[in-house]
């Protein structure tokens, strides 16, 4: 089933037009990306600060979206290699 059929069905199962549901659901995933996009993960936080974050959502018949410290952490030490890597990369590239 493709997404205008699903945003079809809905509509008429909730005697709504398609234009609104269609809102409705864009906006709903547009919140769940504004509040991830607003969170300070990119600042070195402590484990208290981060705790005092809303770092999940839980997405009916999607499951949990959610991050540890620890996997913060994690991806921030990635990012790093990254960047020496690519660093290295382009000096490289140079010679």
């Amino acid at each position: 089933m493709t997404y205008p059929d699903i945003v079809t069905k809905v509509s008429e199962e909730l005697g709504l037009p398609p234009e609104v549901v269609d809102k409705v659901y864009k906006s709903y995933w547009m919140f769940v990306k504004q509040t991830i996009q607003a969170l300070p993960l990119k600042e070195e936080l402590t484990p208290e600060d981060f705790v005092k974050l809303k770092t999940n959502f839980n997405i009916p018949s999607l499951g949990k979206l959610s991050c540890t410290y620890d996997r913060m952490n994690r991806v921030k030490e990635k990012f790093k290699h990254i960047k020496k890597f690519r660093e290295r990369n382009a000096e490289y590239k140079k010679d």
